[in-house]
């Protein structure tokens, strides 16, 4: 059980440390790269060595047969057959056997009773195909071959077998040590590999280090702190880049957030004082019945203006967080702009203001009609309390390139262009006569914005002079990204 809680705690220790993992697989290779190589030059070395051996006893059986072919050679394999074998390299371990033609064995050196095969005998040109291997008793590797010689010179010649074979046990020895040295020289490779990783990877991952110190040092107050991107490697030039980025984007998050909080205070300070004044003055002194149900009136008015402040600002919070999911239909653009002119009217007549539809009267718009509405209820609510007395406000839908755009113009007091791209933004006014209207909430623009985001489409103003006009534009089919 320990040790396979250690074996757990190793492997969570190299899948939680990029550092650990690269050093593994490094140690790894290095440790895969130097067996192969070992084994690739243990094997050469025992083919080098094995074909070495194979040469000295074919050269020692040579030897032999020249010997044998010398005068009084008969007389020697009589009574001196060591002599033949002290003619070899390493005779302790040689072997050899003289075999007449009539198979009676003439001499046979064999101190310690080997038994090993005899190959089929060759002539003075024998090569390695004719040697055979046999292992001796004490288990070492041998090599044995056999050929013809010419016994003797002249008349009184006889033509014998030999065979010489040799045990190699000092040859396995040296190849074991090899082995060991092979596989101590890989497991020093791997330790070395390992040391001058963790060591490279320090100084490599260094870099890594210095931008997390430098994000560690990130606050609210200090959102506009850069990454420094100059001293990073290329590798981490993208990271730099996108942490800078994201800074951006927190940043502008942070201010706007800040902004809205600030706004946002003043839009509800404005009417709760409205009612805390208006009340603290009602109860100064007795009051009628009649101014009681004034007061009532007012504070309901602000209590609505409340409401409605509240109830925008939830819809936008619901549609920053992908909560609104439109429930997209095919809807006759001019036919939604008739019908939220129809209701805005009399709130136009009110004020001598004329509304006017116009347009292609087949265009079509994938959207929600409760969404699409409340967008141009909001455009055209807020041209009503803008637009100059006796204009006409004009409601128009035309076909555009990869959609349909649905726009709302009106004739008013000139916006500056500064003020234009901020339109959109949450509580913003342009000035205050454009902003403090009794009905509006500073959030009806913003709101616009949001349901085009759903949609996919966009909203835009365009001012020229005193003529400003809002334009949405749906994409073709409502398949458009938000």
């Amino acid at each position: 059980m320990r040790g396979g809680t250690g074996g757990r705690h190793v492997m969570a220790g190299l899948r939680g440390s990029l550092a650990a993992r690269v050093t593994a697989m490094f140690v790894l290779i290095v440790a895969l790269a130097a067996a192969g190589l070992g084994t690739w030059l243990y094997l050469s070395f025992v083919a080098e060595i094995e074909r070495r051996d194979d040469l000295a006893l074919l050269g020692k059986l040579r030897q032999i047969q020249l010997l044998l072919g010398r005068p009084g050679a008969a007389d020697l394999l009589r009574t001196q057959p060591d002599l033949f074998r002290d003619t070899m390299s390493g005779q302790e371990n040689s072997l050899v056997r003289f075999v007449a033609p009539d198979g009676t064995v003439l001499a046979d050196i064999n101190p310690g009773d080997e038994r090993y095969p005899v190959p089929p005998a060759t002539g003075a040109t024998a090569g390695r195909g004719a040697i055979a291997s046999w292992t001796s008793r004490a288990g070492a590797p041998g090599r044995v071959v056999a050929g013809t010689a010419r016994l003797g010179s002249g008349s009184a010649t006889a033509t014998v077998t030999v065979i010489v074979a040799r045990a190699y046990a000092d040859r396995s020895a040296m190849l074991t040590r090899f082995r060991h040295r092979i596989a101590g020289a890989a497991a020093i490779s791997a330790l070395a590999a390992a040391l001058c990783a963790g060591w490279m990877l320090h100084r490599g991952l260094r870099p890594l280090r210095v931008v997390a110190r430098h994000a560690a040092l990130v606050r609210p107050g200090t959102l506009g702190h850069r990454l420094e991107a100059g001293d990073a490697p290329s590798e981490l030039q993208p990271l730099v880049g996108a942490l800078n980025a994201m800074l951006a984007r927190l940043q502008e998050g942070y201010a706007r957030l800040s902004a809205f909080s600030a706004d946002l205070a003043h839009e509800f300070r404005t009417p709760v004082a409205n009612l805390l004044g208006q009340s603290q003055v009602m109860l100064a002194r007795p009051r009628g019945t009649a101014e009681y149900e004034g007061l009532l009136a007012s504070n309901i008015e602000e209590l609505e203006r409340l409401a409605r402040m509240i109830e925008s600002m939830l819809f936008l919070a619901r549609a920053g967080q992908d909560e609104v999911a439109p429930a997209r239909q095919p809807l006759r653009a001019l036919d939604e702009l008739a019908k939220v002119a129809d209701f805005y009217e009399g709130m136009a007549e009110e004020r001598g203001l004329g509304l006017a539809c116009a347009g292609d009267g087949d265009g079509v718009v994938q959207a929600d009609p409760a969404l699409l509405r409340r967008a141009l209820a909001n455009l055209l609510s807020n041209a009503v309390r803008h637009a100059s007395p006796g204009s006409t406000i004009v409601l128009r839908a035309e076909a555009a390139a990869g959609g349909t755009t649905l726009s709302v113009e009106n004739t008013g007091t000139p916006i500056a262009p500064e003020h234009l791209p901020h339109l959109f933004e949450r509580f913003y006014r342009a000035d205050a006569a454009r902003g403090h209207g009794d009905a509006s909430t500073g959030l009806g623009l913003s709101i616009v914005r949001a349901i085009m985001a759903l949609h996919g489409g966009t909203a835009t103003v365009h001012a020229e002079e005193d003529r400003v006009r809002f334009t949405l534009h749906f994409p073709a089919g409502g398949h458009g990204q938000r």
